[in-house]
């Protein structure tokens, strides 16, 4: 009996024993558990990193190359000319210092004109007379054909703390009204030409004395021009002369303007279609009575070019500028144009300039003759100081001291907007006197071109504008930054995610060969569970 019972014992151990868990496995099942809900949620996690990912680089890549042709939309709808365009505050008056400073010319031994050529005349520079200047648009018409018309008033301010010199001062040099006379008589018959030339020995001399603002602005009476003006005998409006006489504060003495828009093409923006109703100025024949380039006042964004245009109503014709690198301005980079000896040219070096010489005496290179533009008077446009002329017309005179820094036409311009960043238009007015045998009135003097003053005319970007148009330059490659930003960061999410992925995956390896699937009560293998957990 004992034997039996012992056997039955026995079989209830054994039968006990077979019925519990090792402890080993139960901590491998449970880590199992573990494992799968952690991968669940890693799966979400990278589930969503993906499609935070895929949105990024979809939205961030398209975002990049959209962005210039969309900045380049917003640029465009603020540039073109509107009421309502940030450009139309800036061309509808002068929004930055503008000034315009005049040179006169003292002629210093004008009594010694007998002793040429021993003596020649000699011409000294004083200023300069500083003023400032303000632009406004006037009496303006929008019309359907994305162009506007308008008229310009200008308006000087005389700024003594700028200036060298003040309105009062005495100026001596060549009497323009005498000038104009005898120029305007040049080829008449001998009888009017001594008729004429016994006038002006009567009535005037070769030189006045006239104070700066009389020259300028106020203008003085002259009994010939009073007489010439009363019977037509020249095409002079006034009865008074000075060189910007009925001109400050005039609507009209510019002329009336036509001018594109850009609504239709941004790079036509602020190019001028007619000047005084007329798409060329009567002035001049064939290509260089052209009415092209911009009046100054509004560019187009740049497009690589090599020469801009600008017209000019003082001289009634387009003045092209050369392409001269890049010039700096308040840590601005801008394209720079400036005049060379082509600005003058009389064809000799640019066969579409023959057409300045057609119909009037042809003089060298470096004058423009805008006689037909100053009614009938001998004027003659140049850079200071005949910078880039001729050696001529220094020859028979002294005080001339040329120079690139002071006497260069310059102009830079932000490409991308057009804004003028830094302008300085200088030209120099010049008066003709001819040897004439049937008018001796002029022959003790030298045929010559008298220099009767120059002015230039300067516009430099503040730095509240500067600023801005930093901002603006910036703003293109910063966009295009932030979101091809975005979307490397889309694509960092997905490395992420793989990373994340494959390292679990990895772990999971590494528990499946330390944990066979098919070894679930070894006491061996929950040894090696155990110490691969401590």
């Amino acid at each position: 009996m004992a034997s039996a019972n012992e056997g039955v014992e026995l079989e209830k151990i054994e039968r006990d024993e077979s019925s519990k868990t090792p402890a080993g496995t139960k901590e491998h099942l449970f880590r199992k558990k573990k494992e799968s809900e952690k991968m669940v949620r890693l799966k979400k996690k990278i589930g969503i990193m993906v499609l935070v990912a895929f949105f990024a680089i979809v939205l961030g890549g398209t975002a990049g190359f959209l962005w210039p042709s969309f900045f380049m939309d917003i640029l465009k709808k603020e540039l073109i000319l509107s009421p309502t365009s940030t450009s139309f505050k800036m061309w509808q008056q002068t929004p930055v210092p503008m000034h315009l400073k005049i040179y006169m010319y003292n002629w210093t031994n004008y009594n010694q004109v007998a002793e040429y050529p021993r003596i020649k005349p000699n011409f000294v520079q004083m200023g300069p007379y500083v003023f400032r200047e303000v632009d406004t648009k006037v009496n303006k018409k929008w019309n359907d054909n994305g162009t506007v018309t308008f008229q310009q008033r200008r308006v000087w301010h005389f700024l003594p703390e700028l200036s060298n010199g003040a309105l009062t001062d005495k100026v001596t040099n060549l009497n323009p009204v005498a000038a104009t006379v005898a120029y305007t008589f040049r080829n008449s018959g001998s009888f009017k030409r001594t008729l004429i030339d016994k006038v002006l020995k009567r009535m005037e001399q070769i030189a006045i004395t006239k104070t700066v603002n009389e020259l300028l602005f106020t203008g003085y009476d002259d009994l010939l021009l009073k007489l010439a003006v009363e019977f037509k005998l020249t095409d002079l409006p006034y009865e008074k002369f000075a060189f910007f006489y009925a001109r400050n504060g005039s609507d009209s003495y510019d002329g009336t303007f036509n001018m594109l828009t850009g609504s239709k093409n941004i790079y036509d923006l602020g190019m001028l279609k007619e000047w005084k109703f007329s798409d060329t100025s009567k002035y001049y024949s064939k290509s260089c009575g052209e009415i092209k380039g911009t009046n100054g006042d509004l560019w187009p964004p740049l497009n690589n070019n090599k020469t801009v245009s600008v017209f000019s109503p003082d001289v009634c014709t387009t003045l092209s500028l050369k392409a001269a690198g890049t010039g700096e301005w308040m840590g601005l980079t801008g394209s720079k144009f400036v005049s060379d000896e082509d600005m003058f040219d009389n064809g000799t070096n640019v066969e579409a300039n023959k057409c300045r010489c057609e119909g009037v005496e042809c003089q060298p290179s470096g004058t423009l003759n805008v006689s037909s533009c100053k009614y009938g008077a001998p004027a003659f446009v140049s850079l200071p100081h005949f910078y880039l002329a001729d050696e001529s017309y220094r020859q028979n005179i002294t005080g001339m001291k040329p120079n690139k820094e002071d006497h260069e036409f310059l102009l830079i311009l932000e490409p991308s907007s057009g804004i003028p960043m830094q302008v300085r238009a200088s030209l120099q007015i010049n008066f003709l006197v001819q040897q004439e045998k049937k008018l001796p009135y002029f022959k003790d003097l030298p045929g010559m071109y008298v220099p009767m003053l120059w002015f230039t005319q300067e516009v430099n970007l503040t730095s509240e504008y500067a600023k801005q148009v930093k901002l603006l330059i910036l703003l293109p490659p910063l966009g295009s930054g932030i979101t091809f930003g975005i979307a490397a960061i889309g694509v960092l999410l997905v490395i992420i995610a793989i990373f994340l992925f494959v390292r679990q995956k990895l772990e999971d390896g590494e528990t499946e060969l330390l944990v066979p699937k098919d070894n679930v009560n070894g006491n061996k293998d929950t040894e090696v569970i155990n110490s691969t957990d401590e």
